[in-house]
């Protein structure tokens, strides 16, 4: 299975579905300006940019995730996140567009009480595709009010699909696992080889994703270092370990898979999950200065600070080029203006 074309069919044959999301491949491009200033070739997967609802990561997580939806006869898609969640956006968007009722369940998990924050941003996405939001406190009882949310829903005769916070399982992963083939057969077409692979994670299913689809590929070779931009670590690298082995079990029989190939960096935190670091601001505004690339100040912004603090520090492979995947969030930009 070395090609985006039988990765297609076998998950077609194992009885996952795909709902079409994306109508092109995102495009891949060399950060001309910026490696010349630092002295290392740097490339962007820009999966910012895919097509539906302002883009994200997420979109190839939905295309599975759906289509599971609607083989199980869902009508109504529940998921959950941080108030500012561009998961939570894209999910809204895309599960409208195919036909379901959405309900979104709030966290309010940053300490932030700006008006930007509260009511711009992905907040008034959510609000044009007619979500329902629910606000609840960020006090660990989400899993017992999504339990009671679902069981009011059935109750009242619907059929209930949840999607998890960041789209992040198996079925989520699978989305991952086919762009691993995207960006490999995109490489082929311009010349290029990727050994060294950099991303924003918060909740495992994007890295896990990668890791599995260049496993299948047999290139064990691929370094795919993610930056955490949770404060807990231990939590994200179970959660991204169990999706990595699930979608190998499926994919290819794998009873085992290389644990220690998965690398989580905590260093670029800062404060806490949805605050801007100082260096992540520096980021944001010197790849805009030098690309016309914006980064999100959550994910990316931290990630990218994150992987050119350890370009500084020698822990990438000098002389290589490096790959790094713009997972999006770029609405979630204007819930930060204080920030800028």
């Amino acid at each position: 299975m070395k090609t985006i074309s039988a990765f297609d069919s076998h998950m077609e044959q194992a009885g996952y579905g795909r709902l079409s999301l994306l109508q092109q491949v995102s495009p891949l491009v060399h950060l001309r300006q910026l490696s010349k200033r630092i002295g290392t070739d740097i490339y962007m997967k820009r999966d910012d940019l895919t097509e539906l609802g302002l883009g994200g990561n997420k979109l190839r997580k939905l295309e599975y995730l759906l289509a599971e939806a609607k083989k199980l006869g869902a009508n109504r898609i529940i998921t959950v996140g941080a108030r500012q969640s561009n998961h939570a956006r894209l999910t809204a968007v895309a599960a409208r567009m195919a036909g379901f009722t959405v309900d979104l369940v709030l966290k309010n998990a940053v300490p932030q009480d700006t008006e930007d924050y509260q009511l711009n941003g992905n907040i008034v996405l959510d609000n044009i595709v007619d979500a329902r939001i629910h606000e609840i406190p960020n006090d660990g009882t989400a899993s017992a009010y999504i339990s009671s949310l679902i069981k009011h829903y059935e109750e009242a005769g619907d059929r209930v699909y949840f999607i998890p916070v960041g789209g992040s399982n198996k079925v989520g992963g699978f989305g991952y696992a086919r762009a691993a083939y995207e960006i490999l057969e995109q490489c082929r077409f311009l010349d290029l080889d990727f050994t060294q692979i950099a991303l924003a994670t918060g909740s495992g299913g994007t890295h896990a994703g990668l890791l599995a689809g260049y496993h299948l590929q047999d290139r064990a070779d691929v370094r795919i270092q993610a930056y955490n931009v949770q404060i807990d670590r231990e939590p994200l690298l179970t959660e991204t370990q169990t999706t990595y082995q699930q979608i190998l079990t499926e994919c290819a029989e794998v009873t085992k898979a290389d644990i220690g190939s998965i690398q989580v960096s905590n260093a670029y935190v800062g404060e806490q999950y949805g605050i801007p670091s100082p260096e992540s601001l520096e980021t944001i505004k010197l790849l805009a200065q030098t690309e016309g690339i914006f980064l999100d100040p959550v994910y990316t912004g931290k990630a990218f600070a994150g992987m050119l603090g350890d370009i500084k520090k020698g822990l990438f492979r000098a002389g290589e080029p490096i790959l790094f995947l713009h997972t999006g969030g770029i609405p979630g930009i204007f819930a930060y203006s204080n920030w800028f």
